[in-house]
C-alpha cells in the first residue's frame, strides 16, 4: 500500500512558497501536477509523508503555511482511496 498526503492551493505563489516551508522543516515533500479528482483551482500541488499531517495542521494553525485543502490518499492493489481532512 502506498499512502500520502497532498495539499492544494490557491496559487502557484502559495504552492511555492509552502515547499520552502516544508523544506525548511525538514518534510520530505514533492512538488507535483494536481490530480484532476481532487481540484482544477490550481496546477501544483505538494505530496508529503503522512506521518507529518499533524505538523502540517500546526503550521497553518501558526500562519506559516496557508494551502487550499489537505488530502489523505492511499493506494492499494491499483484501488486509490482518496479522503478530504481539511
Amino acid at each position: 500500500m502506498n499512502e500520502f498526503g497532498i495539499l492544494t492551493f490557491q496559487s502557484t505563489h502559495h504552492a511555492m512558497r509552502a515547499e520552502k516551508v516544508l523544506t525548511n522543516e525538514g518534510m520530505t515533500i514533492k512538488t507535483i501536477p494536481t490530480p484532476r479528482d481532487i481540484t482544477l483551482s490550481c496546477g501544483l500541488a505538494i505530496r508529503f509523508e503522512v506521518e507529518d499531517i499533524e505538523r502540517i495542521k500546526e503550521l497553518k494553525d501558526e500562519g506559516k503555511l496557508d494551502y487550499k485543502e489537505l488530502h489523505h490518499l492511499q493506494t492499494l492493489h491499483g484501488e486509490r482511496r482518496l479522503k478530504k481532512l481539511d
